[in-house]
């Protein structure tokens, strides 16, 4: 069974949203330029994309982010989680999602990776998304929650949605989370993180099954405002749709 039949026969209705979520919404489309403590998102009801990073935390200046030792062990190429560790990320985001989004399903699908030290897990509803990250202590927390996702169906062959694009913030820095949807037509994503410059940052391939991708990459807070970051979808028979903006997905995704 893939995942967008597994989704299907996990369709029921999505719980109303609490108070706290519409004024978390309402920050984010207010807001004029883009802040990497939350994720702008285009401005859906429905939609709320925040950073879930502790207020105290926020006052504290991290040093030579993106140098150094932090994510050290990063890798631009995924790897699999074993069955146990997928099953303990999908309980434990589980958690994390009702406790941070006050949002919950009687039936969920994950996909997750890991790279290096760390593990990156999407889960996912007919009516919502979120994304959970462990880092190298151990500890997962939520970036953010993506409501009324788009139909494989209005996606086509070659469509994209991206249903996650926070930055999340931890010990070791700052780094940013992706994940998505895609046509059936697609059978590889990659990213492209380019400085202000042009000059290349580094290559990422995503973690992609049954249509869902999925990936995460360190980036700086700074780095955040100047980064042109794209978006490569490998088409089965050898053909691409090439240099996708992740800010232009970002506001609205492609249909085919």
């Amino acid at each position: 069974m893939n995942l967008d039949q597994a989704l299907l026969n996990a369709a029921e209705p999505v719980p109303p949203r609490v108070d706290r979520a519409q004024a978390l919404l309402e920050s984010i489309v207010h807001s004029p330029a883009p802040d990497p403590r939350r994720a702008v998102r285009r401005p859906r009801k429905t939609t709320i994309g925040v950073l879930a990073a502790a207020a105290a935390a926020l006052a504290v200046a991290l040093a030579n982010l993106g140098t150094g030792a932090a994510y050290a062990s990063w890798t631009p190429e995924p790897a699999q989680l074993s069955a146990a560790e997928q099953q303990s990320l999908t309980d434990r985001c589980v958690t994390e999602v009702r406790e941070e989004w006050q949002t919950s399903a009687t039936k969920q699908v994950s996909l997750g990776e890991k790279r290096g030290d760390y593990a990156y897990l999407s889960l996912m509803t007919p009516g919502w998304s979120s994304t959970c990250f462990r880092d190298g202590k151990g500890t997962v927390r939520s970036a953010g929650i993506f409501m009324e996702p788009v139909s494989a169906g209005r996606l086509g062959g070659q469509g994209v949605e991206l249903q996650g694009w926070s930055q999340l913030r931890t010990a070791e820095g700052f780094c940013r989370l992706m994940a998505g949807h895609v046509g059936s037509q697609v059978v590889g994503v990659d990213i492209t993180v380019r400085a202000g410059s042009g000059d290349r940052v580094r290559n990422v391939r995503a973690t992609l099954k049954d249509g869902y991708f999925l990936a995460w990459y360190p980036e700086g807070r700074d780095e955040a405002n100047t980064n042109r970051t794209s978006v490569t979808l490998r088409l089965a028979g050898g053909g691409t749709v090439a240099d996708l903006s992740a800010r232009d997905l970002y506001e609205a995704p492609v249909l085919d």
